[in-house]
């Protein structure tokens, strides 16, 4: 037996032991451990005791005498524990323990002896002490480790009483024992040199403290000093903080990553939409080739046998429809096509430019615009090949005006016979051909091209699917009061966010599919007034956290934005000027001095050259026609606004909305009467009526293109007449245009935002800090029917009424106050403030 309290500890002459801080959820804890005959006695007043608990070593920590640098003798060990006992502690115990590196230890020792290891079944260290070495810096650090969050806690306790003037509790510190301290070293552990405070309390207590002061035997974690009745000790050194995990640093490192090929778990990333997939251009090319064909032969043909047909009848009938009208039609079928090609276009190509290697193109990707817009002008703000495949596409907005005047008639052996006007013709051939070379360039780049798709983004939930894995959140906080998207790029400059598939260093992260930053954030920071403060550029106008919180609150910012066509002022001056247009149309259109019917002088040159052009022939085809093509383009804006932002004015309603209502929305991205369809069934009667007379004011260019036609009146006069069918029909729709503007006035309160929604960036500003990207519903959707059935199988409460979302202020994650879309009715949160 051995007594414990003459027990003087020294240092083995082996090796110093690295030692390893681990995590709680990887430590294996302590056993309580039933002493033999040969457990030592404690001197104390419970030594009778048949039972002392203690902390035990696993067994693959034990070091046996062979296992030392100095080759002692075989000793035989007796195992202290059961495997099965060790198993069953370690569901009963959880606790922060530091244990010693020693299995790399032992390797080393036993490639050095050149004998085999083996675990002894009885744990006798017969080697004599190393003289004047002292372990008990050791074994302090251990305790430490064991007690400084419990010491950390007493400390900030302590600090508070004093700043209130109180005198503190007198606790046992965990510099009681005064001993030198273990710095952390790159390679190794070295005692700290002790003050000369320190040493004079080593000095003190330079005799081997009782087990009451040095180890307190208990069963129950964390191994702590027990309390002591010294009054006024001051520690010697603060705790310090416990460092943060290295897991959490790694999930902010996203590395990309391609996953296995041809699985299902991880589809390619080349979802096209169908409308931009090979067989679709390639019926659009077809289309364009057919026409080109047509308008040459007609062009050859009339050339050479003297036009295409006679003339018999006036304006009126069938032949006039077909020279006069169809050209039109034909043309207006592949003007849509061309115009929804782009739409889809428009769509995904900021997906397209986040999953490109290189990082130049993916810096803009995130402030292009995401949603179709007119097309009164080509835009160039993508990769080379899509501009100028998109400049070519552009052209096809005068097809219709040019096909409108492409047929006139010639005088030929005196009878007048339908051509093709030469100079017309051959125009239309070099644009058709030209938008067949665009499609062949859009063709081209979007061929087996990484789209970083895995479905069509068509609604919010989309985007928002993208999100809840992604590191490239933190520097968006702000940005959902900023007014505009110049204020959101200062604020997110020099980024090249990815979107594709990603691992972390954490072993226990798998692949997973999103948008964010290529390794490590890196932010710069610059010295002011001593400390270090984010750089920001200078004049980017962004306001701090004081201005943006009471921002939050503000009417004025939260009702900020609308677009500017549908601002009080110029949704009145439109409905004004379009009411007094159509008035004076009416009144010179109906006069009995200036009625239609009658025709009107050209006042150009009637008569037709050798090639059949005659000058008013196309000024009053190709202006008409061209005013009609100005009045559908500058509609579609109107349209389009109306369906992005009726998702934000479902979310803006007081009671919320369901997600089938506002995150399923995908108007902006569906064809016209799709669109329609889908807004009716969904109560959306204005948003389903744009939508559809989006489509049927097509008409406008088509029927302009024909209305009139000069002819020779009985007296022998060349007039402009016109063909009273159409002109009736063409003003029918002109009253309807004027109505439909008329509905823009009412309800656009809730269409209000605090800055525009055009680009990903600025509709990731209001949901970077909302709740819904830790919803089940958004983790990892599998495909978008995955998406759709999560969201709409989602309930709000136990009778099973859907979930419903609100955009409004609310507490997001992290705990601030943020503008974005919540989930109402969320189990222990507030819900969304809406302001609305």
């Amino acid at each position: 037996m051995m007594n414990l309290e003459s027990l003087d500890l020294r240092r083995v002459k082996h090796s110093r032991p690295q030692l390893q801080q681990v995590q709680t959820s990887e430590l294996l804890s302590g056993v309580d451990v039933r002493y033999g005959e040969n457990t030592p006695s404690l001197p104390s007043s419970n030594s009778d005791a048949a039972t002392v608990t203690r902390w035990a070593t696993p067994p693959s920590r034990f070091r046996t005498p062979e296992q030392s640098d100095e080759n002692l003798e075989d000793s035989v060990e007796t195992p202290l524990i059961r495997a099965s006992d060790w198993e069953a502690s370690h569901q009963r115990y959880n606790s922060n323990m530091v244990r010693f590196d020693e299995q790399q230890i032992r390797g080393m020792e036993a490639e050095a002896s050149g004998r085999p290891r083996r675990m002894s079944d009885q744990v006798e260290d017969e080697s004599p002490p190393t003289p004047n070495n002292d372990d008990t810096p050791f074994i302090r650090f251990a305790i430490d480790q064991l007690t400084r969050d419990e010491e950390a806690r007493r400390e900030a306790r302590r600090t508070q009483q004093l700043e209130q003037g109180q005198q503190p509790t007198n606790s046992q510190s965990s510099e009681e024992y005064p001993v030198e301290r273990l710095i952390p070293d790159e390679n190794r552990y070295i005692p700290q040199r002790p003050t000369r405070a320190e040493l004079a309390l080593i000095r003190k207590h330079r005799s081997t403290p009782g087990p009451g002061r040095l180890f307190g035997f208990n069963a129950t974690p964390p191994l702590s000093t027990p309390p002591t009745e010294d009054e006024g000790r001051v520690p010697i050194r603060a705790p310090q903080p416990a460092r943060s995990s290295p897991n959490e640093k790694d999930a902010e490192i996203f590395i990309p990553t391609q996953p296995p090929p041809n699985t299902k778990r991880y589809p390619e990333l080349k979802f096209l939409p169908t409308i931009l997939r090979p067989f679709s251009l390639l019926a659009i090319i077809t289309l364009c080739l057919m026409m080109t064909a047509a308008i040459m032969f007609c062009a050859i043909y009339a050339n050479y046998h003297d036009g295409l047909y006679p003339w018999t009848t006036g304006v009126d009938g069938g032949r006039y429809f077909i020279f006069g009208f169809l050209p039109q039609i034909l043309g207006a079928f592949i003007f849509l096509y061309v115009q929804y090609v782009m739409g889809a276009i428009t769509r995904i190509m900021p997906y397209v430019l986040m999953a490109m290697e290189d990082a130049e193109p993916r810096t803009n990707a995130l402030f292009l615009e995401a949603f179709p817009r007119h097309m009164l002008w080509p835009r160039w703000d993508g990769p080379m090949m899509i501009d100028i495949g998109a400049s070519c596409l552009w052209l096809s907005i005068f097809t219709i005006p040019l096909q409108g005047c492409l047929f006139s008639v010639v005088l030929v052996e005196g009878n007048w016979k339908w051509t093709a006007v030469q100079g017309i013709a051959w125009t239309l051939v070099a644009i058709y051909i030209s938008m067949c070379m665009g499609l062949v360039l859009i063709g081209a780049f979007f061929f087996r091209r990484t789209t970083g798709l895995s479905w069509d983004p068509r609604s919010l939930a989309d985007l928002i699917a993208l999100l809840p894995r992604s590191n490239s959140l933190r520097d968006y906080p702000g940005t959902e009061t900023m007014k505009s998207k110049q204020e959101i790029r200062v604020k997110l400059a020099d980024r090249s966010d990815r979107l594709g598939y990603w691992r972390t260093p954490s072993p226990t992260q798998g692949i997973f599919y999103s948008i964010g930053e290529t390794g490590a954030p890196i932010r710069r920071y610059t010295l002011e007034g001593g400390k270090a403060e984010r750089k920001v550029s200078s004049g980017s106008g962004i306001p701090d956290l004081e201005d943006n919180r009471s921002s939050l609150h503000d009417d004025a910012t939260r009702f900020r934005y609308i677009p500017w066509f549908l601002r009080d002022t110029f949704v009145v001056l439109w409905s004004v000027t379009a009411f007094f247009l159509l008035l004076a149309l009416i009144v010179v259109s109906f006069l009995p001095s200036t009625a239609i019917r009658h025709g009107f002088k050209p006042l150009v040159v009637a008569d037709p050259n050798g090639s059949g052009y005659s000058a008013a022939n196309f000024l009053y085809s190709f202006i008409p026609s061209l005013i009609g093509m100005i009045l559908y383009l500058l509609f579609q804006p109107i349209d389009m606004a109306f369906r992005k932002l009726q998702p934000w004015a479902e979310l803006s309603k007081p009671d919320g909305s369901p997600a089938v209502k506002s995150l399923l929305l995908d108007y902006p991205a569906s064809l016209p009467i799709q669109s329609t369809i889908t807004a009716l069934g969904n109560g959306h009667f204005r948003v389903a009526w744009f939508s559809l007379v989006s489509l049927l004011f097509i008409i406008l260019p088509i029927l302009a293109g024909g209305l009139f036609f000069p002819l020779t009146i009985t007296s022998g006069e060349v007039r402009m007449l016109p063909n009273l069918p159409s002109f009736y029909i063409l003003l029918a729709f002109l009253v309807v245009y004027f109505l439909t503007l008329l509905l823009t006035i009412s309800k656009r309160r809730t269409m209000h935002l605090p800055h525009p929604i055009d680009c990903l960036a600025e509709i990731i500003s209001f949901v970077h800090s909302s709740n819904i990207l830790d919803d089940a519903a958004f983790s990892a959707p599998r495909s978008k029917i995955d998406l759709v059935t999560r969201l709409v199988s989602t309930s709000s409460d136990f009778r099973g009424a859907g979930a419903k979302y609100a955009f409004g202020v609310g507490m997001g994650r992290g705990g601030k106050e943020g503008l974005g879309i919540e989930r109402l009715g969320r189990r222990g949160a507030d819900n969304a403030m809406i302001m609305g």
